[in-house]
């Protein structure tokens, strides 16, 4: 490439970038100047941005076949499934690499196949004809990057398995390992950014809490890392024959070691800097209902938006912040979730902090250790009696419904009445005939996530089975008059439904056999997982018997631990926030910066 191209390629890059930062800043104006002179100079003309505001995402189903798809299919079939993504996730710069190196990927492929399945030229030739055709009819767009423009060459090299700058791609698969790790990434990115977590896929949870560890498990080797230092530079010295001092390094060891351990002992407390206890008093004593509501905020806030979210949690558990595990705690801030005196504020910022709490491991713990908050919630959501708004009600919703990933808060939340009283909500949602707003789908969605947990304990089955006939048929109506996006979690209701004869006899007298049919043949390439149960569902339909009719065995007998280790925190935590004051909640936290001894021995 000569220098002419490479100054082209550096400047259009570099209006594009320019462009993004004005769009990303909301500049309007300036973008439609900065366009206007790009225009009038003949300079690149930058690419629009995807509207950040609106979220990217496919299925999660969706996003475990299209990762099958790569592994098993061919390369004109998988570019096929590639480009029927939605037009948004196009948008993504990410895609549009992907794109280019999926090309790159299969000519690859093919090139090796002919190279070991015959010596003719012309078939080896014949591997990079849609790559040629490819950079025919596309090269223009990726012409102006400098990453890309190294392979333009590929097709018109007499043989690239040998030639130096691309007979490493032929020899190793590394770079081919490489792509494939790539394209999960950005396929499960997109997929777990989906506003309501119901049914994860395992990959999705395993590359999620992978990424959510890298940053602590660096900073945990950092220490062994100075370590390891320090003793090669003394064994290196030592091997050159040079004095070394070991002392000294002794020395220096053990004050990086007890650098580390002051660190972890005062992590919670120094990184999140708070009074903690003069925090409990306000919250607990205090007169004043806007401090108590900025503080919920500020919480919540460094749970949904710090870097520092494991040591929140943290803080407030081992603080018990919230007052959750004292005698008498529910005389404490939890009774402003018992008023009967209709909505109050302090309701949704604490039900919104209960929930953001929720999506934590440690969080659920902390909640679920609480003797009587679960039975709070729940016999205030039975109640025809409670005075909570909408959002309180979903941000409570939504934290049962996390909690119940755990087969002893499942057993709890049934003995209370839960599994009868959601299914009868299910029957009510299941007649709603008019358009759901945001509020009822999040209502709808963390309803049947709920319920499906419930339903891995056959008593909450059993429970079910004098409400049988409504019920099936609200699950018919789900499967065929709904958004699909609840099919997954739709199907394994039906499913472990079915393991009790007496729901097995209604569901075909109901006629439910042909509506499976007809979902099945709807979405079996949309959704192959959930199209998975109901051919589950099918057979025992047609057969009038379930796999798991004769186990005698409760699926959560043997299953008391958290079963579901995923951290997740939907966009609703802060959507809508009623609190919109100044100072907001971080800056009110300031002047809670100074731990307070005497309120540690007034209220601890």
């Amino acid at each position: 490439m000569d220098r002419l191209e490479k100054y082209s390629a550096c400047e259009a890059k570099t209006l594009r970038h320019i462009y993004e930062f004005l769009q990303s800043n909301n500049m309007a104006k300036t973008c439609a100047c900065f366009l206007d002179e790009c225009h009038k100079f003949n300079k690149p003309i930058p690419s629009k941005m995807p509207d950040s505001n609106v979220p990217v995402h496919i299925s999660k189903d969706r996003a475990a076949s299209i990762i099958k798809a790569f592994k098993t299919t061919s390369g004109p079939e998988f570019l096929k499934i590639w480009d029927e993504l939605p037009a948004k996730v196009k948008q993504l710069d990410e895609y549009r690499k992907l794109t280019f190196y999926l090309h790159v990927y299969y000519t690859i492929l093919e090139c090796k196949a002919e190279k070991c399945s015959s010596k003719d030229d012309e078939k080896q030739d014949s591997s990079m004809d849609a790559f040629r055709l490819f950079l025919v009819r596309r090269g223009a767009e990726f012409s102006t990057e400098t990453e890309f423009l190294p392979y333009f060459a590929l097709p018109y090299v007499c043989d690239p398995t040998q030639h130096s700058s691309f007979k490493n791609l032929f020899r190793e698969n590394q770079w081919c390992d490489s792509l494939n790790t790539r394209l999960e990434d950005f396929i499960l990115d997109i997929a777990i950014s989906t506003s309501i977590l119901l049914v994860p896929s395992k990959e999705a949870k395993k590359r999620k809490f992978e990424k959510k560890n890298l940053k602590s498990l660096y900073q945990d080797y950092k220490p062994l890392n100075i370590l390891a230092g320090e003793l090669i530079n003394a064994l290196e010295n030592s091997i050159r024959g040079q004095t070394i001092n070991l002392e000294m390094i002794l020395k220096n060891c053990n004050a990086v070691i007890e650098c580390n351990e002051e660190y972890q002992s005062t992590a919670i407390d120094d990184e999140c800097n708070l009074g903690v206890f003069k925090i409990k008093l306000e919250l607990r004593d205090g007169n004043s209902t806007k401090n108590k509501l900025l503080i919920l905020q500020a919480l919540r806030w460094r749970l949904t938006r710090s870097d520092n979210r494991p040591q929140t949690v943290a803080m407030i558990k081992k603080h018990d912040m919230l007052d959750l595990c004292k005698p008498k705690a529910e005389q404490g801030l939890m009774k402003w979730l018992m008023m009967t005196n209709g909505p109050h504020p302090l309701q949704q910022m604490i039900a919104r902090l209960l929930n953001a709490l929720a999506s934590f491991s440690k969080g659920r713990k902390y909640l679920a250790s609480s003797p009587f908050l679960i039975k709070l919630i729940i016999s205030q959501l039975i109640s025809s009696q409670h005075f909570w708004d909408t959002i309180t009600c979903n941000m409570l919703l939504g934290t049962i419904q996390k909690l119940s990933t755990c087969a002893r808060q499942r057993k709890q939340m049934i003995e209370n009445g839960l599994a009868t009283w959601l299914a009868d909500q299910l029957v009510r949602k299941s007649e709603f005939t008019g358009d759901r707003n945001k509020y009822e789908m999040y209502d709808l969605e963390y309803s049947l996530g709920l319920f499906m947990n419930l339903c891995k304990s056959q008593l909450a089955v059993y429970a079910c089975i004098s409400r049988a006939r409504n019920l099936l048929q609200s699950i018919g109506v789900f499967l065929t008059s709904l958004d699909v996006d609840i099919l997954p979690c739709v199907s394994r209701i039906f499913y472990r439904l079915l393991k009790q004869q007496e729901m097995i006899s209604v569901a075909v007298e109901c006629g439910l056999i042909a509506i499976v049919e007809q979902t099945i043949e709807k979405n079996k390439n949309v959704y192959p997982l959930a199209v998975d149960h109901l051919l589950g569902v099918r057979d025992v339909l047609q057969h009038s018997k379930h796999p798991g009719l004769d186990q005698s065995s409760d699926d959560d007998e043997n299953n008391n631990s958290d079963d579901e280790d995923y951290e997740y925190l939907e966009v609703e935590l802060d959507e809508d926030d009623p609190l919109k004051i100044q100072p907001n909640g971080e800056e009110f936290l300031a002047s809670y910066k100074t731990a307070d001894s005497l309120a540690a021995l007034t209220i601890d």
